[in-house]
């Protein structure tokens, strides 16, 4: 299926959902609440996979917890039903009513997709702003972000659930306007590009974290790095994915030091690698930065995954039903300064990380100096929980979501997929097969300067969206004498 034709479904769908949210008739709320469900459900389904298949939890607890986590993301939509079948729909609105009405949906939608990207530490995993990177609406992103996408996909998908003429043609606008924007060019070229190898080692799930396979698998990635590292590549920068090493470099074997020193030292170039690290008692998720002469630089992951990477209040006993090596890191800071390599300075995030846009510019805030502003973005991530499922994909369009938004170009190195190399318009340049094992050469030209989203976050966004659903509603919901 075309990368488009998707988009323009899943906004149809969407379409779908308002016009039978305000139906009058209930087996039409079933039906949207049955859809909305199977749809989020869907999204995730992949959660079993690492729950059951890698984790060994029974398969009916497996799926109870997946069908959950479906009925927690379906839940916000819910919430937007209700909303509008109590304060947004009317059956004989008003003409300034009607032309209000679309925009209060639209606002509502986004506020609830905000807050389901914030509560309990947010999962804004497929969030419908998402759904739209290959679409024009996508051009709006390095303006007023993802969630600002949302709102204009929604305020879209009100206006095709009138069918009113009109309205389509004001769709028709919206989507002019969105190609229009990205034909704009927000940031500009910084110094020289880098050449990067991003490695794909294709280690399987259930031996990763194999003690009696530990020694393979640093063996695999050391292969691959030793590749990589030819002098004939000429790569400024190797990149090994998330826990490529499960050890603390103080804990590597004296061999495996060696071998990775070897590497930076016969490429010339900067090795960073996925691999834990340990301060005393505290454990982080890291990225650490390698040169011949050993370590010089780190990323301690800040944005930490529930149940992955910490333990929620309460909930140990659902942990002990999985045999997972999880335990709770300690979040880095949250603004952490890029890590230089020639010209360009390095963003680090790992894995989950990316979700979160609005924590991904912290670093390019005004506020920071221009030598503390990355230049490039680099995503490293273990989706091998997961298999070959959508995840994959999914993932991927979120780090070209945040490529839009910043418009810095990103560079992903993932265990089994999908390391991919992006340009600063969120367009995918390069990327390896998934689950194979691979080198993907990367010749990345860093960006400088801002976009408005950078700059001013999810605020316009937000006030858009409060705006819109509290005039709305008060144009619906005014009594006729009234002015």
């Amino acid at each position: 299926m075309p990368a488009w034709l998707h988009s323009l479904l899943v906004l149809f769908f969407l379409a779908l959902l308002i016009h039978l949210w305000q139906r009058k008739e209930r087996p039409a709320h079933w039906l949207a609440a049955g859809l909305l469900w199977l749809a989020s459900a869907y999204s995730v389904h992949w959660i079993y996979i690492s729950l059951h298949n890698y984790g060994q939890m029974a398969a009916p607890i497996a799926a109870v917890a997946t069908g959950l986590l479906g009925t927690y993301l379906a839940l916000y939509g819910w919430l937007a039903a209700w909303a509008m079948r109590r304060w947004l729909t009317r059956p004989a609105p008003s003409q300034s009513a009607m032309l209000a009405q679309p925009f209060a949906i639209a606002g509502l939608i986004t506020l609830l997709e905000w807050l389901r990207g914030t509560v309990f530490t947010g999962f804004p995993w497929a969030n419908w702003g998402y759904q739209q990177v290959d679409s024009w609406l996508a051009g709006f992103a390095p303006v007023v972000g993802v969630y600002g996408v949302v709102f204009v996909t929604a305020l879209c998908a009100a206006w095709l659930a009138s069918l009113r003429p009109k309205a389509l043609l004001a769709v028709v606008v919206v989507h002019l306007v969105g190609g229009g924007l990205a034909s704009q060019t927000w940031t500009r070229p910084h110094g020289q590009p880098i050449n990067a190898a991003l490695l794909q080692p294709a280690v399987p799930q259930q031996m990763k974290f194999d003690q009696a396979a530990v020694l393979a698998n640093e063996k695999t990635h050391l292969t691959l790095a030793a590749v990589a590292a030819s002098p004939s590549a000429k790569v400024d920068l190797i990149v090994l994915p998330e826990t490529a090493f499960i050890r603390p470099w103080q804990d590597l074997s004296a061999q495996t030091r060696a071998s990775l020193l070897a590497v930076a030292q016969r490429s010339g170039a900067t090795v960073m690698t996925g691999i834990p690290s340990r301060d005393g008692q505290q454990w982080f998720n890291s990225v650490v930065a390698i040169n011949q002469a050993g370590p010089i630089g780190r990323y301690d992951k800040h944005h930490l995954v529930p149940f992955g990477e910490f333990i929620p209040w309460g909930f140990r006993w659902f942990v002990d039903l999985m045999q997972m090596p999880l335990g709770d890191f300690t979040s880095g800071p949250q603004v952490q300064r890029p890590l230089p390599i020639a010209d360009q300075l390095i963003g680090i995030n790992i894995c989950f990380e990316d979700l979160f846009g609005e924590e991904i510019i912290r670093a390019l805030s005004p506020k920071q100096v221009a030598a503390a502003q990355p230049t490039i973005l680099l995503n490293v991530s273990n989706l091998a929980w997961f298999g070959d499922t959508i995840a994959l994909a999914q993932h991927l369009d979120i780090a070209r979501m945040r490529s839009l938004e910043t418009g810095r170009p990103s560079i992903r190195a993932t265990n089994t997929g999908m390391t991919a190399h992006i340009d600063h318009k969120g367009r995918v340049l390069a990327a390896s097969p998934a689950m194979q094992q691979d080198i993907l050469l990367a010749r990345v030209q860093g960006m400088i300067g801002s976009t408005p989203f950078a700059t001013w976050a999810n605020l316009p966004a937000l006030l858009l969206a409060l705006i819109s659903l509290g005039l709305g509603a008060w144009a619906l919901n005014r009594r006729p004498n009234q002015v």
